[in-house]
C-alpha cells in the first residue's frame, strides 16, 4: 500500500533571501530601512511581473510600519543608496488631485528581459547620511519683533512693564481750537442784528433811518403765556416805532 505525501502549502508569506541578508549592505542598512524593504517586497508579484512597477506611498507605509512618514521618505533614499531599490518613476500629483507614488524596482529580481543587477553588492561601503531636500532652500529671515530696518525710529515704544506708549513725536497734531485767521472777514453791522426781548418768543424788525413802510413783528397769538412786564415793554417799543416814522 503506497502513501502519498501530501505537499504542505504555506500561507501567503514574503521571502528575504538569505545571500541578501549576508551582504554588507544589508548589515549597514538601518533597521528602519529593513522594514521598509520587507514591506515593499510584500507588493511584489512571484514571478516579478511587476518588478519597476511596485509602489508604497509613504503614508501608507508609515501606518504598516507605526512610524512617521517623513522616516519612511528617508528609508526610501536609503534603500537606493545601498542599491537595493531604484527608483523607476517619480511620484506627482494626478488630474484628480490624488498623490501618485513613485515607482521601485528590486535590484536582486529580473526587470522585464534585464537580469537583476544586484546593485547593492557592488556597495563601495559609504556610509548613508541623509539630507534634506529642503536643506538648499534659504530660510526667510522674519522680521525682528522690536524693530524693522526701514524705520530709522520705532513707531511703538516700550513703558514700564512692557507696556506700548504713544511716540515722542505724534504723527497727526492734535487739531487747534480754532483757525488762525477767519474765514469771515467781518462780522454784521450791529443795526442789523436781531434783539430779541427777554420773556418773549417774538422779535421785531430792526429800525433804520428813513424805514417809513417798517412794521412791528407780530405778537404772539397767546399772550397769556407771556408775562405782563413782557407785553407792556413790546407794545411800548411798536408805539415808539410808530412815533419815529411820524417825526421822520
Amino acid at each position: 500500500m503506497s502513501y502519498k505525501k501530501r505537499k504542505s502549502k504555506l500561507a501567503p508569506f514574503v521571502p528575504v533571501i538569505k545571500t541578501t541578508m549576508a551582504t554588507p549592505a544589508w548589515r549597514a542598512m538601518s533597521l528602519g530601512a529593513r522594514l521598509l524593504y520587507i514591506e515593499l517586497r510584500g507588493h511584489l508579484r512571484n514571478d516579478c511581473l511587476n518588478n519597476g512597477k511596485v509602489f508604497l506611498s509613504c503614508r501608507k507605509a508609515a501606518k504598516a510600519i507605526g512610524v512617521r512618514a517623513g522616516s519612511v521618505a528617508r528609508w526610501f533614499v536609503e534603500n537606493e543608496h545601498y542599491g537595493f531599490l531604484r527608483k523607476t518613476g517619480e511620484g506627482f500629483l494626478g488630474v484628480d488631485g490624488r498623490g501618485i507614488a513613485a515607482r521601485y524596482r528590486f535590484t536582486e529580481f529580473r526587470y522585464g528581459t534585464n537580469p537583476p543587477t544586484r546593485d547593492f553588492e557592488k556597495w563601495d561601503g559609504e556610509l548613508f547620511v541623509y539630507v534634506s531636500r529642503r536643506a538648499g532652500r534659504k530660510k526667510q529671515n522674519p522680521v525682528s519683533p522690536n524693530d524693522t530696518p526701514r524705520v530709522a525710529k520705532r513707531h511703538i515704544r516700550k513703558g514700564s512693564g512692557e507696556s506700548s506708549v504713544c511716540v515722542a513725536k505724534r504723527h497727526i497734531d492734535s487739531s487747534p481750537g480754532c483757525v488762525a485767521k477767519r474765514h469771515t472777514s467781518r462780522s454784521a453791522s450791529g443795526r442789523g442784528k436781531l434783539s430779541l426781548d427777554q420773556g418773549s418768543s417774538t422779535a421785531r424788525a430792526p429800525v433804520q433811518a428813513g424805514d417809513a413802510g417798517s412794521s412791528p413783528a407780530p405778537v404772539a397769538k397767546n399772550p397769556s403765556r407771556h408775562s405782563y412786564e413782557a407785553i407792556m415793554s413790546l407794545v411800548a417799543g411798536v408805539v415808539a416805532e410808530q412815533l419815529d416814522a411820524f417825526d421822520a
